[in-house]
């Protein structure tokens, strides 16, 4: 029986360890990445400024701004921070032609996503602010005129706005680059 017990004790200490590497891997995987430093808005930062939207270089086995980056979308980036003010969003969109729109904290977490499809009369036009900045524009709002754009509270001050645009194939990625670069983004001016 002494023996028996020793084997069971060791096995049971085995699976523990096993529990506990498993736990901290799994953990590890998930929350690295946010305490690395290197988050998308950091990684974006280096060659994109804020409020302006920039074209993202063409993804390449060998040069990929972020993992996974697809070759087939021309992809366009607009950094905003609304500490001080509300970014505007807008362009003019092809309902025939791919495009979507991501909104995401500088984490990369997506809290909003849109496509062409969502665009009226073929324009794209969204107005990202805070919490606050939203209570101060509604005060101001004519009571019987619905607000033109959408208007897209942020969980957090700073942020990044994906536009990407699908080049089905090589021949195409000019035009799609054209579509990125039809989306505008700037800080817009406060409400009194």
């Amino acid at each position: 029986m002494n023996r028996l017990d020793r084997l069971l004790s060791g096995v049971l200490w085995l699976l523990g360890v096993l529990f506990v590497a498993a736990a901290v891997h799994i953990l590890a995987v998930f929350y690295l990445p946010r305490y690395e430093g290197k988050d998308p808005f950091s990684r974006l930062s280096a060659f994109a400024k804020t409020s302006e939207l920039t074209v993202l270089p063409r993804a390449t086995p060998q040069a990929e701004w972020a993992p996974f980056s697809d070759p087939a979308l021309a992809q366009g980036a607009c950094l905003y921070d609304l500490s001080r003010n509300p970014m505007r969003l807008s362009g003019e969109v092809d309902a025939d032609r791919m495009l979507t729109l991501s909104f995401r904290t500088p984490t990369g977490e997506i809290f909003y996503s849109m496509t062409e499809r969502a665009a009226q009369r073929g324009k794209i036009d969204v107005l990202v602010l805070t919490a606050e900045q939203l209570e101060s524009l509604e005060a101001s709002d004519e009571e019987d005129e619905a607000p033109q754009e959408l208007r897209l509270v942020a969980p957090t001050t700073k942020g990044i706005v994906l536009i990407n645009a699908l080049a089905a194939f090589p021949s195409e990625r000019l035009e799609a680059e054209q579509r990125v670069k039809a989306m505008s983004c700037a800080p817009e001016a406060s409400p009194e």
